[in-house]
């Protein structure tokens, strides 16, 4: 042992040959050397050094990587006799430093040897001098093999066995006092230091950046208090834009929100049929009530997806079926830029969503390359800076859905249409249901948007409210045997429910007990054909897709952390 905590090893081995052999080699596991190994010599009984060469030259040796070990190769021409070679390097840094004391652990033979090993003896000898009684020593050895340990002198401490079986291993541990080895800082110590330090910051800093670009850049500015309800729409916002408002996303039910809304205006009808026959399926048939030329922005193109050229007057939920997906993005897309156009936010909540969410993946594939690159090296600690680089990547993920920000317009706004939504939903408390009954039809396109819409109609359900002239409920008709448009005359006038002299829309009044769970199966009937995707298309997304440092010494944990290993060779 160097006073550096460099190794300087001499392995003396006399090899019996029993027929003709022209090698051997020394396989020392690089794994073990984490600062490597230099100076390497190969030399005969003699003491002389032994030339590279190649392998069918006899009396030269090779040295060379060969399945993640340094192999040290002699080469000769021996039958049945003896051969004696010392295989001589140095291990760089192989000391290992504890808080009480520091060690040097070696491998001296794995259990790769496939030959008996008739004795052994290995010698450490340590730079300064050490009383014996200063000195710790361990020996892990296979089983049945018998050791033996002495220190014939202060600094030096020997260790022997006989009659080692193939494939057995024997390592060794000695002990001593701090200072005996100079500690120095290599590359790798420091790395080894910082790593798992740096892989417990990194999610603290990392979640504290996040927390303070959002409340800069993704946290709405406080606004004025707003009262907890308003029993009517805050301002003439759409339902498409009004749900994007609330929750800074767009989805089925902001679309499904404003077809109802069309319906309410007077430009389509909603009817749902049960179908006669086999599959007995039901369907929602769209009819248009009058021009769509007056519509613009996303409600031009929600209703241009309902009915194009093939279907300009009236579309049935098979018709619909893997179709209308296709407009689901540039719909998306359109509310989007119309939330952002009228002031409500700073930028587009869908591309700022996004852009978080590509520096997160940005950010797991940097880390991810630099954990790669600290595994490669068996660097110790790369572990604890795999899971903080894992956290923090999440923590980066988990607050893109959040960094959308509302203008001071946006935001109080929002809190207006919130206390909309809170009426919606538990519109009990606020009002008594008689006097909301003529809001049912006008407010279920904001429900809807909402996500509240079982809440907003399910408190008229026993009560006798306008019935809507857009809504026929389900009746059985016979399956289509020929093309043509589908008769929807007649339908209206057939719904259940008592008849009430109150007026209105429809002309008459239904009780929603009758066809509440009729206009909730349509509603989810839609939601699943507007996001029915072709199987055949190969895409399988939907439309919305889009060596230590502290701590004592001895076994404790297992033998680890040492240099040497390997075995022998031979051919």
């Amino acid at each position: 042992v160097q006073e550096n905590g460099d190794v300087i090893v001499d392995e003396t081995v006399t090899f019996a040959f029993e027929g003709n052999y022209h090698f051997v080699a020394r396989d020392i596991p690089l794994a073990n050397m984490p600062n490597g190994i230099s100076d390497i010599e190969i030399r005969d009984a003699s003491g002389a050094v032994l030339p590279r060469g190649s392998s069918d030259t006899p009396g030269t040796c090779d040295v060379y990587e060969w399945e993640g070990s340094k192999a040290l190769e002699v080469h000769f021409d021996l039958t049945d006799t003896t051969g004696t070679w010392t295989f001589h390097y140095k291990a760089k840094q192989a000391i290992l430093f504890w808080d009480v004391g520091d060690e040097l652990r070696w491998y001296v033979i794995d259990a790769v040897t496939p030959v008996p090993i008739g004795s052994l003896k290995a010698t450490v000898k340590l730079p300064k001098e050490v009383p014996s009684d200063k000195m710790t020593q361990a020996v892990q050895a296979g089983y049945g093999v018998v050791t033996n340990v002495t220190s014939p002198g202060s600094s030096t401490m020997v260790y022997q066995a006989e009659d080692i079986p193939a494939y057995t291993n024997f390592w060794i541990v000695t002990g001593f006092p701090k200072d005996v080895v100079k500690f120095t800082w290599t590359l790798r110590r420091i790395g080894e230091f910082l790593v798992p330090k740096v892989g417990f910051l990194l999610p603290i800093a990392t979640f504290l950046a996040m927390l303070l670009i959002w409340r800069r850049r993704g946290r709405d500015e406080p606004g004025q208090v707003y009262a907890s309800y308003v029993s009517e729409p805050p301002s003439d916002l759409s339902p498409g834009l009004a749900g994007a408002l609330i929750d800074e996303k767009v989805d089925t039910k902001e679309v499904i929100a404003t077809i109802v809304h069309l319906a309410h205006r007077g430009y389509l009808e909603i009817t749902d049929t049960a179908k006669e026959g086999r599959a007995k399926k039901a369907m929602t048939i769209f009819t248009r009530r009058k021009p769509l030329d007056d519509l613009t922005g996303f409600e031009a193109k929600v209703a241009k997806a309902l009915f194009d050229s093939k279907h300009p007057d009236q579309v049935t939920t098979t018709d619909l079926k893997n179709r209308f997906y296709a407009h689901v993005q540039p719909i998306v897309g359109q509310v989007y830029e119309e939330v952002t156009k009228a002031g409500l936010f700073f930028k587009n909540p869908k591309k700022a969503r996004s852009r978080w969410f590509g520096y997160g993946i940005a950010l797991a594939a940097i880390l991810g390359v630099i954990t790669f690159i600290f595994f490669s090296v068996e660097l110790s600690g790369w572990g604890w800076f795999m899971l903080g680089s894992i956290v923090s990547v999440v923590i980066v993920l988990v607050f893109s859905p959040h960094m959308p920000q509302r203008t001071p317009k946006g935001a109080q706004e929002q809190r207006k249409w919130e206390a909309f939504r809170n009426y919606l939903k538990d519109l009990t408390r606020f009002q008594d249901m008689e006097s909301a009954k003529e809001n049912f039809e006008k407010y279920l396109p904001y429900a809807i948007a909402f996500g509240v819409e079982k809440d907003w109609v399910r408190r008229f359900e026993g009560l006798t409210v306008s019935s809507p002239d857009w809504y026929h409920p389900p009746v059985v008709i016979p399956t289509s045997t020929g093309p043509g448009p589908i008769s929807t005359g007649g339908l209206g006038g057939g719904l259940a429910g008592p008849v009430s002299s109150s007026g209105g829309g429809g002309g008459g009044g239904f009780s929603l007990d009758s066809i509440s769970d009729g206009l909730f199966n349509s509603l989810s009937n839609m939601s699943n054909v507007l996001t029915s995707v072709p199987s055949s298309g190969g895409s399988k997304k939907g439309a919305w897709g889009g060596g230590g440092s502290s701590g004592g010494g001895g076994f404790g944990g297992g033998f680890s952390g040492g240099g040497g290993g390997g075995g022998f060779r031979a051919g």
